[in-house]
């Protein structure tokens, strides 16, 4: 009896343990390669692997090894048929990329980061163990091949939220235990007193410059820096900062209050400027913006609500102001701290807080303005010492009278 067509173009194929191990040769491979699609006792899914054998018996072997390995997976809890966490990172990325959160950008930034070191790895690897593995390529990422606990701290803290996404997606049963960071809380570099006026002073000298736009970006730089020195805003805070954020309140002196209405990792909340001062500081970039923004129809310029105060420009976002403000405060003299600690722009928020301590502001009205915890201020602002109960953040100037009516900045309106 002939063989039909069918028969003719079956490809071979061999079946082992009732059905729980399948070889099968596929078609569109010019080399007779042997596949196995495996089902392991437990596991709602299937297991398909190329044995990349031409021989029966070493595909077998292949075969029934991967079979053996999966079952012991199962049967201790692990995921069988592992993922590989490069197509989790992406998918984790996607579902933030949306975001206008900085938090949620730091966690794709850092992810963006480690994904050639773990995309070749599986949910199965997700222990204690890759944890520091992670922490160590972190260190090796580094420009200075050191960083600090804190910084590892953060890190750790959005690999968190990572995990806990992927338990939510059910690639794995629970998040690892994370290890213990070595090290002291440190202390936050900050400008003291003397370094801080030697600073302001020098931003005087640095905006004196003939070429425009050199001297557009100065002007940005130095507000913001007088701004995020008397607020204590975060950098990401600033960052989407808009004119509709910014009020002020009137007080029995004539003088006003700056109120900027921030969106940060705690949420949203008001910000007490420390100085009438930030008004200035910010019609100055106003004034820049109406100049910019001007035209010959329009020589009147309006700076619209929604637009971002820190921009270029063409009016979109400062990523940042890191660089530029490295190179200020090398050229004023004031790069390091008492202690030869290199300050970053972080130290303005860490100035601010110092200051304000130093005035007598009580620690929980100054967390509040700061949207942090009064166990932060005392962690790593324990040194500001001789500090009295206040209830004023405006410390320094007339208290503002009961029941003052908010309004827009008198030139916004």
């Amino acid at each position: 009896m002939q063989p039909t067509a069918s028969a003719k173009t079956t490809l071979p194929h061999k079946t082992f343990k009732d059905g729980a191990i399948y070889l099968f040769i596929r078609s569109d491979y010019s080399k007779p390669t042997w596949f196995c699609r495996l089902k392991i006792p437990g596991s709602v899914s299937y297991i398909y692997r190329s044995t990349r054998s031409t021989n029966e018996h070493e595909a077998y072997a292949f075969a029934e090894k991967l079979y053996n390995q999966a079952l012991v997976r199962t049967l201790t809890g692990e995921a069988a048929n592992p993922k590989r966490l490069g197509s989790i990172i992406d998918g984790y990325i996607q579902t933030l990329d949306g975001s206008s959160s900085q938090a949620d950008h730091n966690k794709v930034l850092l992810l963006k980061r480690l994904r050639p070191f773990l995309q070749g790895r599986t949910t199965n690897e997700i222990t204690t163990v890759l944890v520091s593995d992670i922490n160590a390529e972190l260190v090796r990422l580094s420009s200075k091949n050191r960083l600090s606990p804190n910084t590892v701290r953060r890190a750790n803290s959005d690999l968190k939220h990572f995990f806990g996404w992927c338990v939510s997606r059910g690639y794995i049963p629970s998040t690892p235990a994370f290890p213990k960071i070595a090290g002291d809380a440190a202390r936050r570099t900050h400008f003291d007193a003397a370094d801080w006026r030697k600073l302001v002073r020098y931003l005087r000298e640095f905006i004196k410059i003939e070429n425009k736009a050199v001297r557009r970006d100065r002007t940005m730089l130095i507000n913001y820096v007088l701004i995020l020195g008397n607020t204590g805003i975060r950098v990401g805070e600033a960052r989407t900062l808009k004119w509709r954020d910014v009020r002020q309140i009137g007080k029995n002196d004539g003088k006003v209050d700056v109120i900027l209405a921030v969106t940060g990792k705690t949420g949203p909340r008001e910000v007490v400027a420390r100085t009438p001062d930030v008004k200035t500081y910010l019609q100055r970039i106003y004034k820049l913006r109406q100049a910019e923004l001007a035209t010959d129809e329009k020589p009147e310029a309006t700076v619209y609500p929604d637009s971002l105060i820190f921009c270029h420009r063409d009016g979109t976002e400062i990523g940042s102001f890191k660089k530029s403000f490295q190179s200020l405060i090398c050229a004023a003299g004031v790069e390091t701290d008492s202690y030869g600690q290199k300050r970053t722009i972080y130290s303005l928020r860490h100035t601010y807080a110092t200051f304000r301590l130093h005035e007598g502001v009580h620690q929980f009205t100054l967390a509040r303005n700061m949207g942090t915890s009064v166990a932060m201020l005392e962690k790593y602002y324990g040194h500001t010492s001789n500090i009295t109960s206040a209830d004023e953040l405006t410390k320094t100037t007339t208290r503002r009278q009961v029941g003052g009516n908010s309004s827009a900045l008198d030139w916004l309106q």
